[in-house]
């Protein structure tokens, strides 16, 4: 099978958050299977060609123009993607399958389907519903939920990445629930392999050897609630006043958040690394003690599987998805979305390592044989095939 891959990010190209290691793993797992993969996806740095073949993927990197409106930059990377499509179509022959990830790549894959009539799959990693925090709100977020809707009906396929999402989804869009599935993320768990001495992680960030550690990894939006892992603080140092929360990654709320600390008075307590990848952040995950995801609303929480392949148990909220997939009490504790509810989480984590440290390994279990990128393909080639 033949199959194009669209995304605004990859590991290979820009490299923004969840979608370019989904995109990127999925591609090598289809790829293991026997298919022929091509990723279409933006430019990168300077340097990178505009063709490479990686691990057996083929990667088309599109360049276009920047534009100060960003839907319409995004118009201008649709139109750059289908064209580069149709030249390597015009060359090797027809795709079986165009798959089109997240809203940013719905016009490209209804222009490519207008054209040449190819079987069109859509993939929706989070709503812009749910990244506003459930609201509904106008201007470029409602014609991002426009796209959104125009994606689910355009494709002959949906694909959610939780069953959570997939309902709201029907709800929004009026979906029909035949018309979507719900396939979980990936990991591939081997990239968290090898030891590492977490005090020395640790120190690289002015952390204690023996001071208990959060990390927060992902985007600072309100979404992922990180505002309310900082007002949880406060509790949580009372019963551990030696305890450290390491912000991993950058976003519209990170000054916001970094005010709201030393207007708490716990700033000491906190640090704010900004965006990381590759081995710091993986080194980041095997030297924490847990991983809060404090959501508002989680379509998945690919940072819960990070947190399973590294050994460690999760504190994550049961707002979508990780109320899918987390088994209380087993690898990680349910919260709420509130201080409360988070504090209690984590502090019962810190009263008793070796337990949280059992939830870790179960955890481990749970990626290596429900998670993995080749389960979760064989899945995607089902919905290929019907």
């Amino acid at each position: 099978m033949r199959i194009a891959l669209f995304s605004w990010e990859s590991i290979h190209s820009v490299y923004v958050g969840g979608i370019a290691v989904h995109v990127s793993e999925l591609a090598c797992a289809l790829e293991r299977k026997g298919h022929e993969v091509h990723v279409f996806t933006r430019m990168g740095r300077p340097d990178h060609p505009l063709y490479e073949r990686i691990y057996g993927v083929h990667y088309h990197r599109c360049p276009f123009d920047s534009h100060p409106d960003f839907l319409e930059e995004i118009n201008n990377m649709c139109r750059s993607f289908v064209h580069n499509f149709f030249q390597t179509e015009d060359y090797i022959g027809p795709f079986d399958v165009i798959h089109a990830h997240d809203w940013l790549t719905v016009n490209a894959m209804a222009w490519i389907k207008e054209s040449r009539k190819r079987r069109t799959i859509f993939t929706i990693h989070s709503t812009e519903y749910g990244r506003c925090g459930n609201n509904f709100y106008g201007g470029s977020s409602e014609k991002i939920r426009h796209l959104e809707w125009y994606g689910t009906y355009c494709a002959d396929h949906v694909v959610s990445v939780s069953k959570a999402l997939k309902s709201e989804i029907m709800w929004m869009y009026s979906t029909p629930e035949g018309k979507v599935d719900a396939i979980y993320n990936g990991v591939n768990s081997h990239d968290y392999n090898g030891w590492i001495d977490p005090a020395a992680v640790k120190r690289m960030y002015n952390i204690g050897p023996m001071d208990p550690m959060v990390l927060f990894a992902g985007r600072m939006v309100y979404q992922k609630g990180p505002d309310l892992l900082a007002n949880a603080i406060p509790y949580i140092l009372k019963y551990f006043d030696n305890a450290k929360f390491v912000f991993a990654g950058d976003g519209g709320m990170r000054r916001t958040v970094e005010e709201q600390v030393h207007r708490l008075g716990v700033s000491h307590a906190t640090r704010f690394l900004g965006h990381q990848n590759g081995w710091r952040l993986k080194d980041l995950f095997k030297a924490t003690d847990c991983v809060c995801v404090p959501s508002r609303n989680e379509p998945f929480g690919i940072v819960i599987l990070e947190a399973w392949s590294a050994g460690k148990p999760v504190v994550a909220s049961s707002k979508g998805g990780p109320a899918e997939i987390v088994w209380h009490d087993v690898n990680g504790l349910k919260i709420y979305d509130n201080p409360e509810s988070i504090a209690w989480g984590i502090g019962t984590l810190f009263s008793d390592f070796d337990y949280s440290r059992w939830m870790g390994r179960n955890g481990r279990v749970a990626v290596e044989t429900v998670f993995s990128w080749d389960v979760i393909a064989e899945e995607i080639l089902s919905v290929y095939a019907n």
